[in-house]
This record gives C-alpha cells, structure tokens and sequence, in this order.
C-alpha cells in the first residue's frame, strides 16, 4: 500500500507557473492620481522623498497563490526600461506572498502614453497557481522632491480657492445676511 501511495505521488503532475497579466483598468494613473494611497512599511513603506511605491496584489490569492516574478515596462523618454521583481529582495523592491512592491521615481504612470519621465506600458507576472489577472492594490505617493512633467490638463480651469475669493465668497454672505435680517425686522414692524 505505501508502495502505492508512493507511485501515485510520483506520477501526479506538478503544478505549472501561471503569467497573468495586470489589469487593465488598473493602467493610466500616476502614483499620485492612483485611488488608493497607504504607505505600509511591510510594502515599500514611505513616503519617500521623489519616489512613489507601488503595490500589486492577486485579488484571488487562494486560487492564484503567490508571485514568482513581475515584470513591468517603462516607457521613458530615454526608450523602454523594464523592471523585474524577484522573490530575492533589494532595497526598492520585493515579493511578499501575495503581494509585491516596487519603488520608482516620482511621477511614474501606468499608461502607454509617455506623460512623465516614466510610465508603465504593461506589468505581468509569474505566479504559483491558476490565471487571472492582478491589481495595482495602492501606492505611496512621494513627499515631494523635483516635480515630473504631467499630463496635459483638458477641459475648464479649475483652481483651488485664494484668498480674494475667500474674502468674496465671505462678503457675499455678510451682505445676503444683513439683507435677511433686515426683512426680517421690517416684517416684525409692519406686523
């Protein structure tokens, strides 16, 4: 029977490494336009200075397992830089079971269109389980540093509030106040 056990053991197939790729609806956002912002320092940690870190997940880590590898390309203004995490760690980047990070200079994209210094044309990665895709989970925007080019601004102007309309928008309200309390007054003295 143990000799059983042991040939059925011997002939069950491996399990085959899976490439997936990233999810497209996860692609055209900078690090700072990205929805979700949490520095962990488990992930990258941060806020760093003029580098932004990015953290990807498998959003089905029962099934799909852990990563093996990402590969990620750049678009640069200098040609493609592509960038691989492995499961050996570096200082700017690691797989942590089911997630890996990676951190880049400020103002990296995910977008096929070149709008920064850098920005992600594509991401796969190799994991131990079944298919799918994976998720750019958060970024860790930088803390400051040289600004990098951004993306062209389309459509009406908008612009946060001064201090001139500030003290418009306060005026305003003063005089709409003193307009209702004198109604108010006059309608008691008619009354």
């Amino acid at each position: 029977m143990l000799a059983a056990v042991i040939g059925l053991g011997a002939a069950a197939p491996a399990w085959a490494d899976t490439t997936i790729n990233i999810d497209p609806a996860d692609t055209g956002t900078t690090a700072a336009g990205f929805r979700t912002h949490v520095c962990d320092p488990n992930l990258g940690g941060g806020p760093f200075q003029a580098e932004d870190v990015w953290v990807f997940a498998l959003p089905a880590a029962a099934q799909q397992g852990t990563f093996t590898s990402l590969t990620i390309t750049f678009a640069t203004e200098g040609g493609p830089d592509t960038e691989v995490i492995t499961t050996t760690p570096a200082a700017d980047r690691a797989i942590v079971g089911d997630k890996a990070w990676i951190r880049t200079p400020a103002g990296l994209s995910p977008s096929g269109a070149l709008v920064n210094p850098f920005s992600l044309t594509s991401a796969r990665a190799v994991i131990t389980g079944t298919d799918g895709t994976f998720d750019l989970a958060q970024t860790c925007p930088a803390s400051g540093g040289t600004p990098s080019p951004s993306l062209p601004v389309t459509g009406a102007a908008v612009s946060g509030p001064t201090l001139g309309k500030l003290a418009a928008m306060g005026g305003s309200l003063i005089a709409v106040g003193l307009v209702l309390l004198l109604a108010q007054r006059r309608r008691r003295f008619v009354a």
